[in-house]
């Protein structure tokens, strides 16, 4: 008889294993697209579409620009430069960013690789956040997004130093290839 509170208690668990190995963010919605609050690197928060077919975090360029002037992104996080396709095939310059910190809910994400989109409007949560975690999964029915068991290890370090020259083999061959070394002319200035 005594073991019926404990089964019960057990089965219980078994019920509910999201909860006991995952963490649960209220999803929005905008024009068909869920949407889920980031605070990036503890200075700004914004609604970011997620995005799970994106390779990478993309933020606006007027995102960069307001984390440039708070001060929470520096020249120092500056990964590299390179060009960016998006889905319609169009080819842009883009800088690589490093986001020290990126926080959906109760979860905490270091060192996050982002790409600054010129023409953005808003920032899209893509796999260089979600891929950190065991499993991401849409309860469509309670509209909310379960990040399972993120990897402690996982986090990407980015050099400290200048950032080393990306080579991409399809860049135009009318524009020298250090015209992609540098900064791209959307970079906020220096102070």
């Amino acid at each position: 008889m005594g073991h019926k509170p404990a089964l019960a208690a057990f089965l219980i668990l078994l019920s509910r294993p999201i909860l006991a190995w995952g963490s649960e963010v209220a999803l929005g919605e905008n024009g068909g697209v869920y949407t889920a609050p980031v605070q990036i690197n503890r200075s700004v928060t914004l609604e970011f579409l997620v995005d799970p077919g994106a390779a990478v975090v993309v933020i606006p360029q007027s995102v960069l620009r307001r984390l440039v002037s708070e001060g929470s992104v520096t020249r120092a996080d500056l990964v590299g430069i390179g060009l960016a396709e998006t889905a319609d095939r169009t080819v842009y310059e883009a800088a690589q960013v490093r986001l020290r910190e990126l926080r959906v809910g109760d979860n905490i994400v270091r060192d996050v690789l982002a790409a600054v989109a010129p023409g953005l409007t808003q920032p899209l949560l893509g796999q260089s956040f979600l891929k950190r975690f065991a499993a991401v999964t849409f309860d469509n029915q309670r509209r909310v997004l379960i990040l399972s068991n993120p990897f402690a290890a996982a986090g990407v370090q980015y050099p400290a130093a200048a950032p080393q020259a990306p080579r991409y083999p399809q860049a135009p061959a009318t524009a020298p290839p250090s015209a992609y070394y540098g900064p791209p002319g959307y970079w906020p200035p220096a102070r």
